[in-house]
């Protein structure tokens, strides 16, 4: 499997027609990845029914911890 930072390039490249420097998709790689983990985080504290806006609130709180 491709390394993040490629993936991320490929991406910008093949959907929105962008050309990400190295360094800067180096950089949304990381960002995606902090993301993910406090998405995969929040599932386990939430369920299907609660208001969406709950879901915000959490990864909000996640992300400034």
């Amino acid at each position: 499997m491709k390394d993040r930072a490629t993936l991320i390039a490929d991406i910008a490249s093949d959907l929105q027609g962008i050309r990400l420097p190295p360094a800067r998709a180096t950089d949304l790689a990381a960002e995606v990845s902090r993301l993910n983990d406090a998405v995969r985080a929040a599932t386990g504290q939430l369920s299907f029914d609660d208001d969406p806006a709950a879901y915000a609130a959490l990864l909000a709180k996640a992300s400034s911890s």
